[in-house]
């Protein structure tokens, strides 16, 4: 049986991540998950959609509080925090959507969640620190000192929650199959180079079948 290919891309913000992994998709004529992963934990886990945006992405807070009781069932689990809850919803739904599907999926400490599944290319993308501010800037028409606010509370955030669930460094190239500098490389670049790791691993599954 054929198996799926994944391409899990971690990123920095204002980084391009999110846009190189949507390229990539459209490029190798699959589907990218981002944000319609919480829409897909929310419909999977019972949990508002609202609740999973304000807790996504976010190290667990032991002072938060637990899942309410109307909003338990057997697929989510019992009395646990919404962080860890949300976690583990949408770690469901990454496996669901690996089984069915070749796909790329971002964030979500996905290249964790599927590190037992063959077939699966990690990436990360990062940038150099005015790139990110300028980019951020001019996709949301923001000041120079509010991106700069925005990087080090979304990285932080991202960090901690990635190291939290997965024991490994955010960011860190032994964290991934391949790390890419989207400010040095060009956007393009990026895309090709994930395109070429996709394809060397279908025709690796040629050769075996």
């Amino acid at each position: 049986m054929k198996e799926n290919k994944i391409i899990t891309i971690g990123r920095q913000i204002g980084s391009g991540g999110s846009q190189i992994g949507m390229e990539v998709a459209k490029r190798l004529g699959i589907k990218c998950y981002d944000k319609q992963l919480i829409e897909l934990a929310s419909s999977y886990g019972e949990l508002e959609q609202k609740v999973l945006e304000e807790a996504e992405e976010k190290r667990p807070n032991p002072f938060l509080y637990s899942v309410p009781r109307q909003m338990q069932n057997d697929k989510t689990g019992r009395g646990i925090a919404i962080n860890d809850m949300v976690f583990n919803v949408q770690s469901e739904v990454i496996r669901q959507l690996a089984a069915k599907e070749s796909c790329v999926l971002i964030g979500r400490c996905a290249d964790y969640v599927l590190r037992e599944q063959p077939g699966v290319t990690s990436v990360f993308i990062y940038a150099d620190m005015n790139d990110r501010i300028c980019r951020l800037m001019e996709a949301r028409k923001i000041t120079r000192d509010e991106a700069i606010t925005l990087i080090k509370k979304t990285d932080k955030s991202r960090r901690n929650y990635y190291e939290c669930y997965t024991g490994k460094r955010w960011g860190a190239g032994a964290s991934y199959d391949v790390t890419l500098n989207s400010a040095e490389l060009g956007f393009d670049t990026c895309v090709d180079l994930i395109c070429h790791l996709y394809e060397r691993k279908q025709e690796g599954e040629t050769e075996k079948s």
